[in-house]
């Protein structure tokens, strides 16, 4: 197809169109048609509007307590509480020799004991096989014995600082629960955590391990009792 384009002016056509002869008028509407057209709706209905815009979430503010860094004196501390307890196990051990010895009825008795708030050993019946008879003579005899009565109190206020040193997120995870002097009694058995390997199932050597009892029975820590701790070590 070829295009010719002229700078020539060319004038634009002109048609003039002649008017019709036939008049127009305008024609009633038929009655019979009168009842469809007062019935007919609109085909579309408009209804002007803001652009829609996408509903979104409300906005929620969560707090999360995520804990302390593990101490650097944490190593230290964890030396010294694995020491406290070397000494815990001879006193123990100590103390099952006398037993044999002088209360043998009482030397093949299945129990554990633990450290109360106060300092006193406390007798746990873990069987369940003890009379009560039996429970306040043991009771007695360990707090005679000042040898594993000191152990014990040094082993928990070892491990006490131990725990405090270590973070709920990093490190060894011990600052995962809150240890004290309270609730200590609950939480650790120090006869199944003295107890050689072989004198247990292994299911029963590995309950008796420190973190696995503070897993098992231990006070989770949060924000309140991480406060408390600063507080109780006048660093708040």
């Amino acid at each position: 197809m070829v295009l010719s384009v002229s700078s020539t002016y060319t004038p634009p056509a002109s048609t003039t169109l002649a008017p019709a002869a036939q008049p127009l008028s305008v024609q009633p509407q038929p009655e019979t048609a009168k009842p469809i057209t007062a019935s007919a709706g609109p085909a579309a209905i408009y209804h002007p509007s803001e652009p829609a815009e996408p509903a979104l979430p409300a906005s929620q503010a969560i707090d999360t307590w995520v804990g302390r860094d593990q101490s650097q004196d944490f190593p230290r501390l964890a030396s010294i509480a694995a020491g406290t307890q070397r000494v815990l196990q001879a006193s123990f051990q100590a103390f099952a020799a006398g037993l044999s010895a002088t209360q043998p009825d009482l030397a093949g008795a299945k129990y554990g004991f633990t450290v109360q708030a106060d300092g006193r050993l406390k007798v746990l019946d873990t069987a369940g096989e003890l009379s009560r008879s039996a429970i306040e003579r043991l009771t007695t005899l360990l707090n005679q014995s000042s040898d594993l009565k000191a152990a014990a109190t040094a082993f928990r206020n070892a491990s006490i600082d131990m725990v405090d040193a270590d973070s709920p997120w990093t490190g060894s995870y011990l600052g995962y629960y809150s240890l004290t002097q309270e609730n200590f009694a609950n939480t650790i058995d120090l006869a199944s955590l003295l107890k050689p390997l072989d004198s247990e199932s292994p299911q029963a050597f590995s309950d008796g391990l420190f973190i696995n009892q503070l897993a098992n029975k231990g006070e989770r820590a949060t924000q309140a009792t991480e406060l408390a701790m600063y507080a109780r070590r006048g660093l708040a």
